[in-house]
């Protein structure tokens, strides 16, 4: 749906739909291509007012605005004079912008005008469904695991029994509980997620399940992988993780494909696929792009199918 912003102070009141969840203490920064909101940033105010501050990835996600852009920063903070500061850091690391706005304590401000209320939720929003998380905090407990020895046990159970199947099976496999936990999700087992994850790890038979990952389905891929990351231990997590972050990134969540950079490249720092995701997120690829780089991936799949000496 639709969000509309008339005033600063409604601008504010989307962004935690925007996000997923309230950004306490953020700052953002967003490029907005007449009326519409192209490109958003967020990052931990307390990373922007630190020693060393790299701004470099604001620069990487607005390389080209074009001279019609609008780019606004937001400093959301406690502490409205710090929030200030924040802005005003990254607002100068981008070359400056526009318009910035400062919210603190259910209020904000544009440009260091008067102090107006924020609206606390958008009905229509809300009505729809989009009620956003409380904060951060919560989005990363999406993509936590299931840590322990009994999650480790079932995790190498799984591995063993798959390790002994050929790949023609493992694809097979792997593609019915994908569709099963799309179209029916309530049906698939603790167990089968993690069996899902196992098969996963290897790269033909994630290559299967690309062609069933569109902008309509990428809510229910969200949906299913959160579930198969939740299931598994450390070890199991990176492509999980990373089919999760593709999902996130298709279905246009940034803020949920970070969380999953984060814990899968802490694990497994160079997981093909979260490089992938992580390659994606730092150029800012847009989810229309999905499109064209699914074709690649499943070319190079077929090409690998006429060819049995690739499949190594």
């Amino acid at each position: 749906m639709r969000l509309r912003a008339a005033t600063p102070a409604q601008l504010v009141a989307a962004l935690p739909y925007l996000f997923g969840f309230v950004p306490h203490e953020s700052v953002i920064v967003l490029g907005l291509d007449e009326r519409r909101v192209e490109v958003a940033a967020r990052v931990d105010a307390a990373v922007v007012l630190g020693a060393g501050f790299n701004a470099e990835p604001l620069r990487q996600l607005l390389p080209s605005l074009a001279p019609r852009w609008r780019v606004i920063a937001v400093g959301w903070m406690a502490d409205a004079a710090a929030a200030q500061r924040a802005v005003d850091l990254a607002s100068s690391a981008i070359g400056g912008a526009d318009q910035t706005i400062i919210v603190s304590g259910g209020r904000c401000r544009a440009d260091g005008g008067a102090w107006k209320a924020c609206p606390g939720a958008i009905a229509e929003a809300e009505t729809a469904g989009l009620t956003p998380l409380p904060n951060r905090a919560a989005l990363v407990a999406r993509v936590a695991g299931a840590p322990g020895p009994d999650a480790e046990r079932r995790w190498a159970v799984a591995c063993e029994a798959i390790d002994e199947a050929p790949v023609s099976r493992r694809q097979q496999r792997a593609a019915e509980l994908s569709a099963q936990g799309l179209h029916m999700p309530q049906t698939l087992s603790f167990q089968e997620h993690i069996e899902l994850a196992a098969l996963v790890r290897d790269g033909a038979v994630r290559d299967v399940l690309w062609d069933d990952l569109t902008w309509e389905t990428a809510k229910r891929h969200i949906d299913l992988w959160c579930a198969v990351v939740r299931a598994v231990p450390d070890e199991g997590a990176p492509a999980a993780l990373g089919m999760l972050g593709m999902a996130a990134w298709v279905a246009g969540d940034g803020a949920l494909q970070v969380c999953c950079l984060e814990r899968g490249l802490a694990i497994a720092p160079e997981h093909s696929l979260l490089r992938l995701v992580e390659t994606i997120n730092i150029l800012g690829v847009h989810p229309k792009m999905w499109a064209e780089l699914r074709r690649s991936l499943t070319s190079e799949r077929d090409a690998a199918v006429d060819d049995p000496a690739s499949i190594i």
